[in-house]
């Protein structure tokens, strides 16, 4: 019984994370395609604050497409093993747990010259304010 009630209390916390998540659009105006400089969507990831429930838009066109991989593979632009292939844009990629995520292209050249990006999805920060009373 208890297992259930723990249950029903995560997912009524996910459900209001993605009342209030938000969408971002990937390199923004650019999309997802080959980099046009090494740090590009390094730099990029640097301007969103993500939290639990928000989401990642990926745009691209064919041929191109994205994986989601573990850290390992990202950092050595490998594509053996994805965690998540997305063949179709736009793909929203869900950020629904604190923690790190990768994605790259399929194409390992693109992936070399800075087609890949990382994001840490923030924990969320407990308000102690009514503690304080």
């Amino acid at each position: 019984m208890h297992f259930i009630i723990i249950l029903l209390l995560f997912v009524i916390g996910v459900l209001m994370n993605l009342v209030n998540s938000e969408r971002y659009i990937v390199g923004e105006g650019y999309g997802w395609r080959p980099a046009p400089y090494p740090t590009y969507y390094e730099d990029w990831a640097t301007t969103v604050k993500l939290k639990p429930g928000d989401q990642l838009e990926f745009r691209f066109q064919k041929p191109e497409d994205l994986l989601e991989i573990g850290k390992y593979n990202y950092y050595a632009c490998n594509s053996n093993i994805p965690s998540r292939q997305y063949k179709d844009s736009p793909a929203i990629a869900f950020m629904l747990v604190p923690g790190d995520y990768y994605f790259k292209s399929s194409n390992n050249t693109n992936c070399i010259n800075g087609q890949k990006l990382y994001v840490n999805v923030a924990a969320p920060i407990e308000d102690d304010s009514d503690d304080k009373i």
